[in-house]
C-alpha cells in the first residue's frame, strides 16, 4: 500500500480508536454516578474534564482525516474539493467539543452549573448537525457509487450513521431534561437523566465500534484497489519489456 494511503488511514483509525475508549470513559463514570448518586465530587469532574479534552483531540484528527483524503489526496491539486458535508461536520464536531470543554470546567463552580448544562446543550446540538452533515455526505457518496448491496439494512454504513443521530438525541433529550430539573428543584442528579445518559453511551459505543468496522473495510478496499493497480503495472512493465525484446531480435 502506497505510504501517503498508509497514512490517510492512520489518522481515521486512531480517530475511532480515541472514540471507543472516550466512550468507554462515559460509560464507565456515568454508571458510577448512577450507583452512588449523590457521587458530585472533584474526582468525577476531573474524570468528564479529561474526557472532553478526548474528545477534543478526536475531533481534531477526524478533521485531519478528512483533509488527507479530502484535499491532500486529490488526483489533481487544481480539482475542486469533495467531501463538503464531511468538512462541516468536521466544524460542528470541533465546535462541540468545545463547548463540552467549557462545560467541564464550569462544574467546578457550583455558581456556574446552570451554564455549563447551558454549553452541554450547545454541544449536542453541534453533534447532532455534525451526524446529520455526516449522512448526508454519505447519501452523496452512495449516489455517486450504484450498487445493488449499497442501501441494505445488512450495510454496516447505515447503521453506525443511524445510531450516532440517535445517541445525540438520547443525549439531547437528557440535557433538556437535566436543565429542567435543575431549574426546577436544582436536582443535577436526576436519576432519569443519568439513565438516560447512560442509555445514550451505550449507544454511542456501539456505534463507535461501528465506525472502527467501517475503517476496516475502507482499508480493505484501499488494499484491494492497491493490490490491483501494482498487478496492472506490473503486467504493464512486461509487457513493454517483451515489446522491446521482440523488436530487438
Amino acid at each position: 500500500m502506497h505510504s501517503s494511503i498508509i497514512r490517510t488511514l492512520l489518522w481515521g483509525y486512531w480517530a475511532n480508536i480515541l472514540y471507543i475508549i472516550g466512550m468507554i470513559g462515559y460509560l464507565t463514570i456515568d454508571t458510577i454516578s448512577y450507583m452512588y448518586i449523590s457521587l458530585n465530587t472533584i474526582f468525577s469532574f476531573i474524570i468528564y474534564l479529561l474526557l472532553a479534552i478526548v474528545f477534543v483531540i478526536d475531533a481534531v484528527l477526524y478533521t485531519i482525516d478528512w483533509y488527507m483524503y479530502a484535499v491532500k489526496l486529490r488526483k489533481e491539486k487544481d480539482q475542486p474539493i469533495q467531501y463538503r458535508s464531511e468538512f462541516l461536520a468536521c466544524i460542528f464536531q470541533n465546535l462541540g467539543s468545545i463547548f463540552y470543554v467549557i462545560g467541564a470546567i464550569l462544574a467546578f463552580d457550583k455558581m456556574q452549573l446552570i451554564n455549563k448544562l447551558l454549553f452541554n446543550l450547545l454541544g449536542i446540538f453541534a453533534f447532532l448537525i455534525e451526524s446529520i452533515f455526516i449522512l448526508l455526505g454519505w447519501i452523496i457518496l452512495f449516489r455517486k457509487k450504484i450498487s445493488k448491496n449499497n442501501c441494505t439494512l445488512q450495510n454496516i454504513y447505515i447503521w453506525a450513521h443511524a445510531l450516532n443521530i440517535i445517541a445525540n438525541l438520547i443525549y439531547l433529550c437528557a440535557t433538556i431534561l437535566a436543565y429542567y430539573f435543575y431549574r426546577s428543584d436544582k436536582n443535577m442528579n436526576s436519576t432519569i437523566v443519568l439513565i438516560l445518559q447512560i442509555f445514550g453511551d451505550v449507544v454511542y459505543l456501539i456505534d463507535a465500534y461501528l465506525y472502527h468496522e467501517c475503517w476496516q473495510r475502507d482499508k480493505q478496499e484501499f488494499d484491494a484497489v492497491t493490490e490491483q493497480q501494482s498487478l496492472n503495472k506490473f503486467y504493464l512493465e512486461k509487457f513493454h519489456h517483451q515489446s522491446n525484446a521482440n523488436e530487438n531480435k
